[in-house]
């Protein structure tokens, strides 16, 4: 309805998912259509939060993904092992059932280690 007044829920810089697979901490998690980082370690059934804000992050990426600062990784959803994504599930392309993780701050170190602001989500 037109006037009705707007209520602050949360800080939106995590969003809770109920998990219906195990996840540890701090791995890049698809839960529910999020895609985010975990906050807490869990199993199926667990409700936990997910990191969603847009902070920077260091994320460990696939050896054979070359990702320049700038570029946009990105994860294909219909590839995981029960939240997480395989190592086959990272891009720099956009397309079909590929959800944006990051955006590069720092090009991809010798140690797969990619420096990006979090775009899940």
């Amino acid at each position: 309805m037109a006037g009705q007044n707007t209520y602050l829920e949360s800080d939106g810089k995590s969003v809770a998912v109920t998990l219906s697979a195990t996840v540890e901490k701090n791995q890049v998690a698809y839960v529910q259509g999020w895609l985010g980082i975990a906050n807490q370690d869990g199993v199926s059934a667990d409700v936990i939060t997910l990191s969603v804000d847009r902070r920077e992050y260091q994320f460990t990426v696939p050896s054979g993904l070359a990702v320049s600062k700038g570029a946009t990784v990105y994860v294909d959803v219909t590839d995981l092992t029960g939240h997480i994504p395989d190592d086959t599930a990272y891009y720099t392309a956009a397309d079909t059932n590929r959800v944006a993780l990051c955006k590069a701050t720092a090009a991809k170190d010798g140690n797969n280690v990619v420096t990006g602001i979090l775009i899940g989500g």
